[in-house]
């Protein structure tokens, strides 16, 4: 028994190896579920099928798409449980009580998760929101390596992309 939790606990403190697909942000837009500006506390951490997830809640103060909601719960892999730890290269890292604006996706069995990775995730602070580069290995739309450079804009010009990219509708 001993080996084996040696052996479990050795097997998820391993990071795994992750290539992104690169979204732009009218991808993240029409990809999404829904789109929230709020703060975010973590609250807990689970094992899944051999695999760990951290679960968070984020405070809403703006809903840019979606079902209008006051929280909203999601999950990121990886995290610790139990004093065991897994790193997801490319899973984003949150500051309790920091605010965000997430790009999440709900699927079908009603797991809700940020759209690609750290991709989907913007610190809002002072009228801004910031994703800063990702050191991830990523694939541009014809599958080539790209080298992310991260995005800055203010508060009410990521509200007009989004408005803009859902007005447009789902890209053929």
């Amino acid at each position: 028994m001993r080996n084996t939790l040696i052996f479990l606990a050795a097997a998820l403190s391993l990071a795994h190896a992750t290539t992104l697909q690169q979204l732009s942000l009218d991808d993240m837009t029409q990809k999404s579920t829904t789109i929230v500006r709020g703060a975010v506390r973590m609250t807990q951490g689970e094992i899944r099928a051999g695999s760990i997830y951290t679960h968070y809640t984020v405070q809403v103060v703006e809903q840019l798409k979606g079902i209008p909601a006051e929280q909203i719960d999601f999950m990121v892999p990886g995290g610790t449980v139990n004093g065991l730890h897994q790193t997801i290269a490319g899973s984003p890292a949150f500051t309790n009580g920091q605010e965000y604006l997430l790009f999440l996706w709900t699927s079908k069995s009603g797991l809700t998760t940020v759209i690609g990775l750290t991709q989907g995730v913007f610190i809002s602070a002072n009228g801004l929101v910031t994703r800063p580069a990702m050191a991830t290995s990523m694939l541009g739309s014809t599958g080539a390596p790209v080298v992310d450079s991260g995005m800055q804009m203010t508060l009410p010009d990521m509200r007009n992309r989004v408005k803009s990219a859902l007005s447009e509708g789902p890209a053929h």
